[in-house]
């Protein structure tokens, strides 16, 4: 079981990966394979303008919440004051399974992020 769901978080990164590089984020690589400090300080893909997290699966119970503490606490002890990192806003992005035979929609993949970063967002 773990393996499993280990694969399916590392397939989500790189699928991701591959979204935001569409985007226009060329450089976008997992922190697995571009930096083992970014990885402990749980953000999972790096060369974007926010630290993302990425979950996959069913994740039952998960407090978004804390996910998104943990990251704020964990990348202040893992950066210099003056690194980008620390002033960039949190995200997870959420895939969720939808399991055999039923067909994924929009809502199958969740960002969530807090109300403050969110209105960062919209008021650019």
């Amino acid at each position: 079981m773990a393996n499993t769901n280990r694969t399916k978080g590392h397939d989500a990164e790189r699928l991701y990966v591959n979204r935001f590089k569409e985007i226009g984020y060329e450089h976008c690589v997992t922190s697995r394979y571009g930096s083992r400090l970014h990885d402990d300080a749980a953000i999972d893909l790096i060369n974007v303008p926010i630290n993302v997290q990425i979950k996959a699966g069913k994740h039952r119970g998960m407090d978004y919440s804390k996910v998104l503490r943990d990251m704020s606490e964990r990348i202040p002890n893992m950066f210099p004051p003056d690194a980008p990192e620390i002033h960039r806003s949190n995200m997870i992005i959420h895939k969720k399974d939808v399991g055999k035979g039923k067909k994924r929609d929009k809502y199958d993949e969740l960002v969530i992020m807090s109300f403050e970063d969110y209105i960062k967002y919209v008021k650019k």
